[in-house]
């Protein structure tokens, strides 16, 4: 735009008063109707774009957006050669009515940046400054797939999800980026009906509704301003930020030989509970068992009773909890491009749920005959059965081998054989047949062709995890005489052949699948209550919904979005309390169902690089709690160097979560520490200690995430969005609003950090660096670069066995250097929904450093009030500083009982219990 326009326009806005109140309920008075286009001023700096054919406009919220309800934002109006523009105190907008929907050509947004110099928006602009958000999982994340810039903000590339055939999409921009705007396409999404309180799709989906967000650099606006609208990042239970451990990672499926083995039989309740024992007597504290699908019967085909391997459930539950442990259990809700089943029919809930869906009961057989043994079996390297009959009556197959159809036949005396392979049985037939003759097979991996009595018999084909099918062999089959059934079987990558029951013939067809579609009001509560809740009343505590893209139908729609929020919003209507979900990513407004758990990667070295960098953009998108496969998922037993570069990341992770290798239960729980001996003991000891110490410090971030969008792991350019060399290192992080990690991702140890301006601290050893400038330097394989800002507070308990094992009493008070620092220690009871009652105290704590170099520490009476809140506690202040203190003052009285570390450069005071209402005063 020229500068004399520019003034032109000026000299229009100022000739006219203040827009008058746009028209419709519930519309901001800064809302603006021109024809059949909608322009609503949220704040200066964010306005809705509409643009609807039949002339109504969206006033009630969609799943995404919650906030309807803005004050008045004050805009100036004016026509100019055929426009209308508008303007705020921060941004102006031209629209030329009458020419459609919004489009480049129609359509301008214009706002000026930090450097004074003008941006644009148009409908339609690519942001190729976008400084990246999320994409649905990181499923099968590996090298091969990994992005090539390597800086972090880009996503994987050509990911299909193995199994279910979902490909990875590339991640929607996020909110930040170096051009200062962002975009939030919402003319999809289905609108909340706020009389019954669910969502329904929109009554006309061709229109335009969307978000335009002007800031320049101010990031820490847009993440306020988007979670206003969008809905805030709740507050998450305590419990959380302890130490997790993943364990079950594997299938149970009853009455099958693999169950009855003796390496599943000893891989039970009391196996946990000693792995369990092991870690608490090895010192290693930890706050949640996750146990993955082996927790319940059926494997993915769906279950909700305990598997044997669980036989005294409640017991178990009971156990955990005495020892302060909380116990999540992995759910699959829904798999795409699958024909799934959400519950076993031989599951005790089933007849319920189906009479509450209001399906019947399946009919039972009239004609049932087992026919899982007596079958014969031969390989086929040559590949010439087809040629030679081998499906023929005719054919003699006496010198073929016996085998067993509940399991592989690598595990029959063929361990190495890949290539084709043939099963033949001889079945005798009653000699009156049912109509329908339908021959069941539990599992055949992987590929197979069917033929009755030599004829080649269609038979369904169900994708993955689906294991079971069927054929109508009524029209092949022989009544009253010898039946012979043979299968040319391809094998699969992990096995071969027929692996499991039913091997049967039966006279009814298998059931349609029980599935629900969680869009759908009745279904969810159905599935929820059904289901969920007798294992919540049970004491279950959290649960982890796994699975593929969620299990939610409707136009517009996110299925994870949504899916995530019937298990969040259930469990806090079920329990009063807090809840806390591990769900996959479902896009905007995921913030509001933490937390977000990642996939299943691959261990190795680049996965891990990316993993640092990937969850330091989470927070671009609002999304301050993301949970990875701690140790990768595929790989096995991994080297120690990149174990220990894992747990170290893990440590300063939103969310600590160790996960069990895929091969347990043949060869256990491969990240468990004491794989790697003593070495592993001392690593896991060491930062799942940390850890647990620094949760009054990851606790006061969970609040500020909550209050001010501020996500607990954060990207440089959040904080230094004007220096260009806080975009250059996607692989360092603040860890909330004090502490800069920097983690190993290379098996040399080597690292080159970048340390913004000013002073900082190694958080292990206390050594002084001056910001603004790189080093590199060699890390022990203990060992992760974590500075801490000259000047800063950060709180910390003292070590326990778990989050909340003994009230907050002695508070460890770490004071870093000298400068100034300020921080309000946030607390509640770390459970309830009190806080959004108000129900929480906050202590400010200040340090600050005269012109003389004398420092002072004070602790301010604490504000607000909580159910359980300490009335008085000790204190041991841990002052990190630069030389010992020649004399140290508590309340104006000079003590002389502190100690000094010399090297650690670390003077520890203590102060005896008093009032948390009074004011502590520290001087050195």
């Amino acid at each position: 735009m020229s500068v004399r326009r520019f003034a032109c326009l000026m000299v229009a806005w100022l000739a006219v008063a203040l827009v008058p109140v746009a028209q419709g309920k519930d519309v901001a008075a800064s809302a603006v109707v021109v024809g059949k286009a909608r322009f609503e001023f949220l704040t200066p700096s964010l306005v809705r774009l509409e643009y609807e054919p039949s002339g109504r406009f969206v006033d009630a919220p969609t799943a995404v957006i919650r906030q309807r309800d803005w004050p008045a934002v004050p805009i100036r109006r004016a026509r100019q050669d055929g426009w209308v523009v508008l303007a705020s105190s921060a941004m102006t907008l031209r629209y030329r009515p009458g020419t459609g929907p919004f489009a480049p050509g129609n359509l301008e947004v214009t706002w000026r940046g930090p450097d004074g110099r003008e941006s644009d928006w148009h409908p339609g602009d690519v942001d190729h400054r976008n400084l990246g958000g999320l994409t649905y999982s990181l499923d099968d994340l590996r090298g091969s797939n990994l992005p090539a810039n390597g800086d972090g903000t880009e996503s994987p590339v050509g990911i299909v999800i193995p199994g279910i055939e979902v490909h990875l999409q590339p991640a929607t921009p996020g909110l930040l980026s170096r051009s200062g705007w962002a975009w939030i396409d919402d003319s999809r999404t289905p609108l909340r009906n706020t009389r019954t309180q669910w969502i329904e799709p929109r009554p006309d989906a061709t229109g335009q509704d969307g978000y335009l967000f002007t800031y320049g650099h101010a990031y820490a606006r847009v993440l306020r301003d988007y979670a206003r609208l969008s809905g805030p990042i709740p507050m998450v239970p305590r419990y959380v930020f302890g130490p997790w451990i993943t364990d079950f990672n594997f299938e149970y499926f009853p009455r099958t030989a693999q169950a009855d083995s003796p390496v599943f039989r000893r891989y039970d309740q009391q196996a946990l509970q000693q792995e369990v024992s092991r870690l608490r007597d090895s010192g290693i504290p930890f706050d949640t068992l996750v146990l993955d699908f082996a927790w319940h019967n059926y494997g993915w085909d769906g279950g909700y009773d305990w598997s044997p391997l669980i036989p005294q459930s409640q017991s178990f539950i009971d156990w955990l909890h005495a020892r302060g442990i909380k116990l999540s259990l992995n759910d699959h809700p829904g798999y795409a491009n699958t024909e799934e089943s959400i519950l076993s029919f031989g599951d005790s809930h089933a007849p319920q749920v189906l009479r509450d869906l209001g399906r019947r009961l399946p009919p039972a057989a009239a004609f049932d005959l087992d026919i899982g043994s007596h079958w014969r079996f031969a390989t086929d390297p040559r590949d010439q059965g087809l040629d030679r009959h081998w499906s023929s009556a005719a054919f003699d197959d006496g010198h073929w081998a016996p085998v067993r159809t509940d399991r592989p036949w690598q595990a029959q005396g063929w361990p190495a054989y890949e290539g084709p392979a043939w099963y033949r049985t001889s079945v005798r037939l009653p000699a009156r047949l049912p109509a329908h003759l339908y021959l069941y097979l539990g599992e055949v991996e992987e590929e197979y062709r069917l033929f009755v009595n030599g004829t080649e018999v269609p038979h369904s084909h169900v994708p993955w995890p689906q294991r079971l099918t069927t054929a109508d062999i009524a029209p092949y089959a022989k009544a009253g005489q010898a039946n012979l059934i043979a299968l040319r079987v391809q094998a699969g990558k992990r096995a071969g052949g027929i692996l499991r029951g039913p091997v049967a013939l039966r006279d009814v067809p298998p059931p349609g699948r029980i599935a629900f579609d969680l869009s759908d009001k009745a279904q969810a509560e159905v599935f929820m209550r059904d289901l969920h809740l007798p294992l919540m009343r049970q004491g279950v505590d959290l649960w982890w919904v796994d699975g593929g893209s969620g299990a939610a139908a409707m136009p517009g729609l996110d299925p994870q979005l949504w899916t995530n929020k019937v298990f969040y919003d259930y469990t806090q209507r079920a329990t009063g309390e807090r809840a806390f979900i591990l769900g996959r990513y479902g896009g905007w407004g995921s913030q509001r169902y933490p937390g977000f758990f990642t996939g299943d990667t691959w261990s190795q070295w680049p996965v891990l690089a990316y993993e640092v960098a990937y969850t330091a953009r989470g927070g671009n998108v609002g999304v301050a709690y993301m949970s990875h496969d701690i140790g990768g998922f595929h790989g096995g037993r991994i080297d120690f160097d990149l174990y220990a570069r894992w747990i170290e990341f893990g440590a300063f992770s939103p969310i600590l979560r160790m996960h069990s290798a895929h091969a347990n239960p043949l060869e256990g729980n491969l990240r468990m520490p004491w794989v790697y001996g003593e070495k592993g003991v001392a690593l896991m000891r060491k930062y799942f200690r940390l850890r647990t110490q620094l949760i009054p410090y990851l606790y006061t971030q969970a609040w500020l995430a909550h209050r001010d969008a501020m996500p607990i792991l954060r990207p440089l350019y959040l904080a230094w969005p004007e220096l260009d060399e806080a975009y250059r290192h996607p692989h360092e992080y603040l860890f909330g609003e004090s502490m800069l990690v920097a983690p190993v991702l290379a098996p040399d140890g080597d690292v080159t950090v970048w340390l913004p301006p000013g002073g900082w601290i190694d958080f292990f050893t206390g050594k002084r660096h001056e910001g603004g400038r790189s080093f590199t330097a060699h890390y022990a394989v203990d060992e992760i670069p974590v500075f801490v800002r000259e000047g800063a507070i950060v709180p910390e308990q003292p070590p326990s066995a778990y989050s909340d094992a003994r009230p907050l009493d002695p508070l460890i008070v770490n004071v870093y250097g000298s400068g100034n620092g300020h921080m309000e220690l946030y607390e509640d009871d770390g459970h309830s929904l009190g806080y959004a009652r108000r129900e929480y105290a906050l202590t400010p704590i200040t340090h600050a450093t005269d012109t003389q170099g004398r420092q002072q520490l004070v602790i301010g009476p604490a504000r607000g009030r909580f159910p359980g809140q300490l009335k008085a506690r000790a204190y041991e202040l841990h002052i990190h500083a630069g030389a010992r203190p020649a004399d140290i003052h508590v309340d104006g009285r000079e003590v002389d009982d502190w100690t000094w570390d010399q090297g650690s450069s670390t003077a520890v005071v203590r102060v005896p219990s008093q009032p948390v209402l009074d004011t502590l005063t520290v001087r050195w």
